[in-house]
């Protein structure tokens, strides 16, 4: 995939992730509203359904959406939530979609363990077991008897 977008040079070019200035943001990305993130967004979903590699069509990841908005990290993008509402929905959105996306994984095969355990460390699901008890307390008190006791005869 690194060599992938390179040019006879063997500069990146605008089809690969690791490319400098990702999409005209320069070094740092800077997106004026959230409206041009989600249309990114969108687009990070559509160039991994078309990837050339079958096993790896359509597979999408929060590390692989950050790379391609020209994050560098996931807390980047996670930074962005805190710029305004309309930026934190669209960010927000993208989490459920990756979690929906995740929750159909479930039914198909080969792929149980891993969305398993992207649900439980990012889509907020956890494993809990339930156990219903039924139990009836009886409360057991000492009758104190006078006298002494009768011992009995060997």
């Amino acid at each position: 995939m690194a060599q992938e977008g390179r040019d006879e040079k063997g500069k990146f070019t605008a089809g690969n992730l690791f490319r400098v200035g990702m999409a005209g943001h320069g070094l740092n990305p800077n997106y004026e509203d959230a409206e041009t993130m989600s249309l990114k967004i969108a687009e990070y979903l559509d160039w991994e359904d078309n990837q050339k590699d079958k096993a790896n069509k359509g597979v999408y990841t929060l590390s692989g959406c950050a790379l391609y908005l020209g994050f560098s990290s996931r807390q980047s993008l996670y930074d962005y939530e805190k710029r305004s509402p309309s930026f934190s929905y669209v960010i927000e959105r993208f989490r459920t979609f990756m979690t929906h996306w995740n929750e159909q994984k479930l039914y198909w095969g080969g792929t149980y363990m891993g969305s398993q355990f992207w649900l439980r460390n990012h889509g907020g699901y956890s494993d809990e077991s339930t156990q219903n008890l039924k139990q009836t307390i009886t409360e057991v008190k000492p009758e104190v008897m006078g006298g002494t006791p009768p011992i009995a005869e060997q």
